[in-house]
């Protein structure tokens, strides 16, 4: 027979059993959290199914570009084709939604790049339901 006390999981006479226990449990829990979370969130960005590039003198490339209902991000790289280097440039993202409408405007400054060179960029934005994107690549941020 057993008493109130006796859980398969507690055991009051070894308390270094039950700390452990509570320790491998809340880890595990933790653990579980976060995978779960992660999955949902990765299941939620969709992919930005249309986007057109506008740059002459670097070749622009998108890897990655998803959405959410609230935010999103373009990923990518970017390339110095020319013989020359190249500074104070930027790249302008246009956002736009299903009607075509500007949801929003994002630079991001390329710095320096020499000839041949290659960097990646990433744009973050908190628009809601973009549908497309323009890349151009521009002087100053005014453009």
């Amino acid at each position: 027979m057993s008493d109130y006390n006796s859980f398969w999981f507690v055991d009051t006479r070894d308390q270094k059993v039950n700390l452990k226990r509570w320790i491998i449990w809340g880890v595990l829990l933790f653990l579980f959290v976060s995978v779960g979370t992660y999955i949902c969130m990765k299941s939620i960005y969709n992919p930005i199914p249309s986007y057109e590039i506008h740059s002459d003198i670097l070749a622009v490339k998108v890897e990655d570009a998803k959405a959410t209902n609230i935010n999103g991000y373009v990923k990518g790289m970017i390339e110095n084709a020319t013989s020359e280097e190249l500074s104070g440039k930027y790249i302008k993202c246009d956002f736009y939604n299903k009607e075509d409408e500007l949801k929003g405007t994002e630079y991001i400054e390329i710095g320096t790049i020499q000839s041949g060179e290659t960097k990646k960029y990433e744009v973050q934005f908190k628009y809601d339901k973009i549908e497309k994107f323009i890349l151009t690549i521009v002087d100053n941020k005014e453009n």
